[in-house]
């Protein structure tokens, strides 16, 4: 059944501590070329893969702050403007879970990937369908719970519109899901956010990064459980572009773009006082 929160804004007394915890660019060898700009990060375990326009993945691993390889995802041709695990694998012998990323632009689709440390694989492709949203969108997956959302805009409101998360053998014959507004478990309109960025679920918040250098740039977190928008922190004090956010050992870590330098891809770790769990 559809039902839809609309955001509230409430301060709860949200204080942002941030510390840069490693430039990708210090971390690769030289002479290795990263095209596209920093754009989704997704984390599992201790190993982090970063997304680049068009689909450049740089791997690391996050913990030890050291390279592990880099390579072209297939069929990746988006922003790739964010990016999450699920919780399906291809087979027993996968190393990762499904990695969802998000295209962005042009149709909006969801690129599901087999990944390894080799390379990768384009498995399925989902899709939205329906017509009530404008300009590019975003999917991020809750594995735990095993949902989807598609970050968007309807009717001028940034939204997360909720969907059981697809598997595999929902695919057509062309490896592809599309889904239609009948699908739509839940809505929650997200309030005034100017230039989105990633999105990351974590427990019962979602976090939301927001802006680029040249205007405001903030988190919003908001509490899916009340459709209520907790905080918003500012991140100006930090002059990169914000944009893929994910956990390790449940520490959040915020991906941020320097302008033309793809190479520059630097991490920073972040951490709230006032947010209750």
């Amino acid at each position: 059944m559809l039902y839809a929160v609309g955001v509230k804004a409430q301060s709860e007394g949200l204080v942002l501590h941030t510390e840069e915890w490693c430039n990708v660019g210090d971390l690769i060898d030289g002479e290795m070329v990263v095209n596209g700009s920093s754009q989704g990060m997704a984390i599992c375990g201790d190993v982090a893969f970063l997304m680049h326009d068009k689909g450049q993945c740089v791997i690391i691993n996050l913990r030890e702050r050291h390279f592990i390889a880099s390579y072209v995802m297939e069929g990746n041709v988006g922003h790739c403007n964010n990016a999450s695990f699920g919780r399906e694998r291809v087979s027993k012998d996968s190393p990762f879970p499904l990695l969802y990323v998000s295209e962005c632009r042009g149709e909006r689709a969801c690129y599901v990937n087999d990944v390894r440390l080799d390379g990768s694989h384009l498995v399925q492709k989902i899709f939205y369908d329906g017509e009530d949203i404008a300009g590019p969108a975003d999917w991020v997956v809750d594995a735990k719970r095993g949902h989807i959302y598609l970050y968007c805009t309807v009717g001028g409101v940034r939204t997360f519109k909720r969907f059981r998360l697809p598997r595999l053998a929902d695919s057509d014959s062309n490896g592809e899901v599309h889904l239609t507004e009948r699908d739509v478990q839940r809505e929650i309109s997200l309030g005034e956010i100017a230039i989105p960025q990633g999105s990351f679920i974590q427990g019962r918040y979602i976090y939301l990064p927001e802006g680029v250098p040249s205007r405001d740039r903030r988190l919003h977190v908001v509490d899916m459980r009340r459709g209520v928008k907790v905080g918003v922190v500012d991140l100006s004090h930090i002059e990169y572009e914000p944009e893929g956010i994910a956990a390790m050992d449940g520490e959040l870590y915020l991906s941020f773009h320097t302008p033309r330098s793809p190479r520059d891809n630097r991490i920073y770790r972040i951490s709230f006082e006032g947010l209750k769990h």
